[in-house]
C-alpha cells in the first residue's frame, strides 16, 4: 500500500513540474513578447471567423461519429448519430480533464453506448479500432508537418521527427503484435491479467466477445476499414483547416510552416500526463516556436488557439455528461448491455 502511494505522489509531482515549467514558458514568452502587444492580440479577436470555426469543429465531431458508427454497424449495432456525437464530445472532456494523453476517455465511450444496449464486446472494440485509426493517421500527418514546419525551422523539426518516429514505431509494433495474436486465435489480453481484470468486473466472457468483435473489424471486413481510416486521413486535414480558421480569428493569416508547428505542439502537449494540459499546450507552442528566433506573438496565437479548441469541446463535453445523467435513455438496437456483462 506505502509503495503504490509513493507511485502516486511521484506522478502527482511529476505532472505538477510538467505543468510548472510550461507554465514558466509562458511567462518568459509573454514577457518576451511584451504584455500590451498580448493583450492587443487577445483583444482583437475576430467574433464572425469564431463562427466560422464553430461550424468546421461541428463537421469534425460528425467526421468522427460518422466514422464511429461504421466501425459498430459492421458489429450489428446501431446508435443514432447525435448519441455517438455528444458520446465522443464527452470522452474528449473526460480525456482533457484526466492524465491519460487523452485516453482517459476510451473508457467512458465504450461504457455509455454498453448502457445504451450495445453488447460489450462490440462496444469496447469498436472504441479500440476508432481509435486505432485516429493515432495511425495522427502519425502520418506528424510526419508530414515536420517536413513542413522544417521549411521554417528544420533543426526543432528534425528533433520533433525523432520523437515522432520513435512513437510511432512503438505504437505499430505493439499493435502488429496484438494483431499477430487475434490472427492466431489468442486473445488481446495476456492470460496473467485475467485474473486482474476478473477482479475488476471484467469477466472472461465479456473479454471472449470482445476478441471476436475485434476479428470481425480487422480481418473479416478490409474494404470498410479500409474507408474508416481514410475517413481518419479526410478528418485530420480537416483539423489543419479548423487551426487556420482560429489563427485567423486572432488575427494572423498563417502559412503551412506555421500551422504544421502549432499542431506539433499540440500533439507533444497531448502526449504528458498532465490534466487539461495545465501549462503544457503553451509550454509547447512556446518551444516549438522557439523563444529566442520566431515572433513571439505567433507563439501566443498558436497557444490560444489551442486552449480555445480544448475548451470548445470540454465544457460540452462535460454539460453533455451532466444532461446524461439527469436524462437516461433507453437501450439502442444490438443487443442488451446486460446480456454479456
Amino acid at each position: 500500500m506505502s509503495e503504490r502511494r509513493t507511485s502516486e505522489g511521484r506522478g502527482r509531482l511529476w505532472r505538477t513540474l510538467l505543468a510548472v515549467l510550461g507554465l514558466v514558458a509562458l511567462v518568459a514568452l509573454i514577457r518576451r513578447a511584451g504584455v500590451e502587444n498580448v493583450w492587443d492580440t487577445l483583444a482583437n479577436v475576430r467574433p464572425g471567423w469564431l463562427v466560422v470555426w464553430l461550424a468546421v469543429e461541428g463537421v469534425i465531431f460528425v467526421g468522427f461519429a460518422l466514422r464511429w458508427r461504421m466501425l459498430l454497424r459492421s458489429l450489428g449495432a446501431h446508435v443514432p448519430l447525435g448519441r455517438l456525437v455528444g458520446v465522443r464530445v464527452a470522452g474528449l472532456a473526460v480525456g482533457t480533464l484526466t492524465p491519460g494523453a487523452k485516453l482517459g476517455g476510451e473508457p467512458l465511450r465504450a461504457y455509455l453506448i454498453a448502457k445504451d444496449g450495445v453488447p460489450s464486446g462490440p462496444a469496447i472494440a469498436s472504441v479500440a479500432v476508432d481509435r486505432a485509426l485516429e493515432l495511425i493517421a495522427n502519425v502520418v500527418f506528424a510526419v508530414a508537418y515536420c517536413a513542413l514546419f522544417a521549411l521554417r525551422d528544420q533543426q526543432t523539426a528534425s528533433r520533433v521527427l525523432v520523437v515522432v518516429v520513435l512513437s510511432g514505431i512503438a505504437f505499430f509494433a505493439v499493435t502488429a503484435l496484438l494483431v499477430r495474436r487475434l490472427k492466431r486465435g489468442g486473445s488481446i489480453v495476456p492470460q496473467r491479467m485475467t485474473t486482474v481484470l476478473d477482479r475488476l468486473g471484467a469477466s472472461a466472457d465479456a473479454i471472449q466477445r470482445t476478441d471476436d468483435a475485434l476479428r470481425e473489424l480487422l480481418f473479416a471486413q478490409p474494404r470498410m476499414l479500409a474507408g474508416a481510416l481514410a475517413a481518419s486521413l479526410v478528418l485530420n486535414a480537416i483539423i489543419l483547416t479548423e487551426y487556420g480558421v482560429l489563427f485567423i480569428a486572432f488575427g494572423i493569416w498563417p502559412t503551412l510552416p506555421d500551422l504544421a508547428g502549432a499542431l506539433l505542439g499540440v500533439g507533444l502537449a497531448h502526449a504528458l500526463p498532465v490534466p487539461a494540459s495545465l501549462g503544457a499546450l503553451e509550454g509547447a507552442q512556446a518551444a516549438v516556436f522557439g523563444l529566442a528566433e520566431d515572433d513571439p506573438r505567433l507563439a501566443i496565437v498558436a497557444a490560444t488557439a489551442a486552449r480555445v479548441r480544448d475548451m470548445g469541446w470540454t465544457v460540452p463535453g462535460v454539460l453533455y455528461l451532466a444532461a446524461s445523467a439527469i436524462f437516461r435513455r433507453g437501450p439502442a438496437r444490438g443487443g442488451s448491455a446486460g446480456n454479456d456483462a
